[in-house]
């Protein structure tokens, strides 16, 4: 069927991804799924409901489709194809199997967990196999420090206040909220914030969900950022030595910031590279030990 069959309808959005776990022998297995509906062998992957974020969509559909709990890891990338004549996009990511037990159902009726190198042979689409490669070409076992932008705080030139003051809108209270399951399911346990309300607010529903406390740290702030801007950079790197970690910020921050640390850490960039991220959005920066394996950029939540 030819591209252009597709063309002018609505693309389909979906996630999915490598589902990975150490087997009895230690070696590396990722999960296959067997769907009777096509009976084809496929990695785990599934239609995104309306409105739903990405990479919360791609963990629901692991989970209801082997059963287990997945932990997100760097991003394998996207396909693009036909399906039933509409424009389909699936985005996908290496994820680690947390608790869980499989139960065949109607969708799908086997799970097989294979080593890499095989599991190549029973993948029946073709467009799978680059997917497999990207998984082993780096590090899989990855921690991520996350740079967020704050939620969305109205219009600056409305506000009368002290600008450090200004509140989160609605949308951007919506936003903070969503970001949670984020945070959640990369397991962060360590968060540090501007020194701005909107973003001390803008992981308050984290904290108060999980009871991470959130540090202020001022040198990530507007201002005292553009005056030590290495302090800044020591900081964001003590943050996420070790642990996944969230630190929350400003537009006038983040490119540069983030640069720096992927020049740091062995993977430069420019602050054009990295660009401005929507208010609520995230720089996902996914390490392995002291070194950058890939970088990424969530939308927002909520």
């Amino acid at each position: 069927m030819s591209e252009q069959a597709g063309a002018g309808a609505p693309v389909v959005e979906a996630a999915g991804g490598v589902l990975w776990r150490l087997g009895d022998d230690g070696r590396v297995e990722v999960a296959l799924v067997h769907r009777p509906r096509y009976d084809d062998w496929s990695l785990p992957k599934g239609k995104l409901t309306a409105g739903e974020h990405p990479l919360l969509g791609a963990l629901r559909e692991i989970e209801e489709e082997t059963g287990f709990a997945a932990v997100p890891g760097r991003p394998l990338g996207e396909q693009r194809y036909l399906a039933a004549g509409r424009p389909k996009r699936v985005r996908y990511w290496a994820c680690r199997a947390g608790a869980g037990t499989f139960r065949p159902g109607a969708e799908v009726d086997e799970l097989r967990w294979i080593p890499p190198d095989e599991a190549a042979g029973w993948l029946t689409a073709g467009r799978d196999l680059p997917l497999l490669e990207r998984f082993t070409e780096l590090a899989f076992r990855t921690r991520p420090l996350l740079v967020v932008r704050h939620a969305s705080a109205g219009d600056r030139d409305a506000w009368n206040g002290d600008d450090r003051d200004r509140p989160l809108d609605e949308l951007g209270r919506a936003q903070a909220v969503g970001l949670v399951e984020i945070l959640r399911a990369y397991g962060v346990h360590r968060a540090a914030t501007a020194d701005v309300r909107r973003c001390r607010d803008t992981l308050g529903p984290f904290s108060a969900a999980t009871g991470v406390p959130v540090a202020v740290e001022p040198a990530v702030t507007v201002g005292r950022f553009e005056a030590e801007p290495d302090r800044a950079l020591r900081a964001a790197l003590d943050l996420g030595a070790g642990a996944p970690a969230v630190l929350c910020s400003q537009r006038e921050v983040i490119p540069s910031l983030v640069a720096r640390l992927c020049e740091e850490l062995g993977a430069p960039v420019t602050a054009r590279d990295v660009g401005e991220p929507d208010k609520g959005a995230t720089v996902v920066l996914h390490l392995s030990g002291s070194r950058l394996v890939a970088r990424e950029m969530l939308p927002p939540a909520g």
